[in-house]
């Protein structure tokens, strides 16, 4: 009986948390037992972690297998994989155990990160922060096993990445090379990531002439081709399509650093004056005209005209063209019209435009326009629409038409168009006579000279990715709505507006909350989620043409 007892009470200490010391891994049957702490010996803890590498070409250097002088890996069971962590002190990892496991139990998670801090919040302490761009590694497949002995052993394969790895070779040390387009983590909860927005990351060669990228790409570089990669090296921005390729969650790839003779280009668009592009004017009779660019850089950067060009004497302008040609992901079928006899899309998309002026009127005491809410309770906004909720493709007009759908299916409980106040205000732009109540009003005859051509596809609500297409161009589309407003009839120019300001709603849908729309954020740069009867924001229309 008492052969059994110690082993026991050894198993119940590991399983209370109460074992503070560990063996590192590659000492697990030469470490010797730890000393009595207050009287109480600990049973040895042997904490067996490794990463796993990525899947994909040949590594330039393998990932990190040395562990580094403070390094720490959170564990626990399914739930309380954050509670228990171990850090790495003096060539060995002390494990700190607060919530106890079961002996035997082969449902570990762990996270290992560059970067990370826990939060402090008591009640959110499963909420990681990522500081700076690294590499993240996690497992949900540990386990913790126990002998007789009452010897314990924690095994963690680190072997999954949320981010793809990307390693330039031939950078130099100490330069630096930019990527632009990247997505890295911004936050981890209970093991599921929160990217930043794309958004240009700054990496630095390192000893051996190396950087690596851990992130993943904005969708728009990824096609069937491969990956097209825009970077700024050495004072120039280069672009280049790997044929093949593929970044991803675990993926690695290697590639040279850019240069004119690799392969690369230059990474900027020319045009002359004929040619159709982003900020030249869209008339009310449908047609265009050069709006000045000349050169366009993948960063917001642009080149004008040496004169500047206005629009066409005796012609009314609509809108500013933000891109040319139809999109890649845009999906939209312009020939079915939004209401019964409305508007459609005469032959193929030339090109795509945004409207001179807000769709709903703003002011600090009333606010704005909702996104939608419930007949007859504005602050209910809580009911399930399949829009997309995809923040980078470019079905604004058929999000629009999921819309009407869904008016049309929900009409017996009241539903009009209307109660989708951002939607309804844009493809009314030009035509109002109404508020968002159905009664008669008048605030919106000025934008009568602005409703939309016959032959275009109406104006609709933007999706949140034909909005932040805009945003690094802002600067310049700005100019040309100064440009238009100059020429605009007097009772038109006080709501000709610059991109800044205001939020702006799109038809995009939050996809973590049924409840919320998607809004972009031209004055923070940002795209985030927002009730959709948040009444403080702006619409602004697009038309396709």
């Amino acid at each position: 009986m008492k052969h059994n007892i110690i082993p026991k009470a050894l198993r119940w200490m590991a399983a209370a948390g109460l074992c503070l010391a560990a063996a590192a891994c590659s000492k697990d049957d030469i470490t010797p037992e730890p000393a009595p702490q207050q009287g109480i010996t600990p049973t040895k803890i042997i904490f067996n972690v490794t990463r796993g590498g990525y899947e994909g070409d040949a590594e330039t250097r393998a990932p990190k297998s040395e562990w580094a002088e403070g390094d720490v890996v959170y564990f626990g069971r399914y739930n309380d994989y954050f509670k228990n962590k171990a850090i790495y002190t003096d060539g060995e990892w002390v494990v700190n155990m607060k919530v106890p496991i079961t002996e035997n139990t082969a449902s570990l998670r762990a996270i290992y990160g560059e970067h990370i801090r826990q939060s402090e919040d008591i009640n959110t302490t499963s909420l990681f922060y990522v500081d700076a761009m690294g590499d993240i590694a996690y497992t949900n497949s540990g386990s913790y096993e126990m002998d007789e002995g009452g010897v314990a052993t924690i095994t963690l394969n680190l072997d999954q990445h949320p981010q793809g790895r990307m390693t330039f070779t031939g950078v130099g040390k100490g330069k630096e090379l930019t990527v632009l387009n990247m997505k890295s983590i911004k936050m981890i909860r209970n093991l599921s990531f929160e990217f930043r927005n794309p958004a240009p990351i700054t990496l630095t060669g390192e000893d051996d002439g190396t950087t690596t990228l851990y992130a993943l790409p904005d969708p728009t570089t990824v096609t069937e081709a491969g990956i097209t990669l825009t970077v700024e090296y050495e004072g120039k921005l280069y672009t280049k399509t790997f044929a093949g390729k593929e970044f991803k969650e675990n993926s690695n790839i290697t590639l040279a650093a850019p240069s004119l003779e690799g392969g690369w280009k230059e990474a900027v668009t020319e045009y002359g004056a004929e040619d159709l592009k982003m900020g030249d004017y869209l008339y009310s009779d449908g047609t265009t005209s050069d709006g000045g660019l000349r050169k366009l850089y993948p960063d917001g950067t642009v080149e004008t005209a040496t004169e500047a060009v206005a629009p066409e004497a005796g012609k009314t302008v609509i809108g500013i063209v933000f891109h040319a040609g139809r999109h890649a992901t845009d999906a939209s079928d312009y020939t079915k019209p939004l209401n019964a006899g409305g508007p459609t899309l005469a032959g193929e998309v030339r090109g795509y435009a945004v409207a001179i002026t807000d769709a709903c009127l703003y002011d600090v005491w009333n606010g704005g326009v909702l996104w939608a809410t419930k007949p007859n309770d504005k602050f209910d906004c809580a009911f399930v629409i399949d829009v997309s909720d995809n923040l980078d493709d470019w079905n604004g007009y058929a999000n629009c038409q999921v819309m009407h759908d869904y008016v049309t299916a929900h009409a017996g409980e009241d539903w009009e168009m209307r109660h989708f106040q951002a939607a309804w205000s844009c493809e009314t732009y030009g035509n109002r006579t109404l508020d968002y109540e159905g009664n008669p009003t008048s605030d919106y005859e000025w934008q009568a000279p602005l409703r939309a051509p016959a032959g275009t596809s109406g104006w609709f609500l933007p999706s949140c990715g034909q909005l932040w297409y805009m945003m690094p161009y802002q600067d310049y589309l700005n100019s040309r709505f100064m440009a238009a407003k100059e020429v605009s009839a007097a009772e038109l120019q006080e709501y000709v507006k610059e991109f800044f300001s205001q939020s702006y709603w799109s038809s995009t849908k939050d996809g973590d909350f049924g409840a919320q729309a998607t809004v972009v954020d031209f004055e923070n740069r940002d795209r985030y989620g927002t009730t959709r009867n948040n009444k403080y924001l702006v619409s602004r229309a697009v038309i396709v043409f």
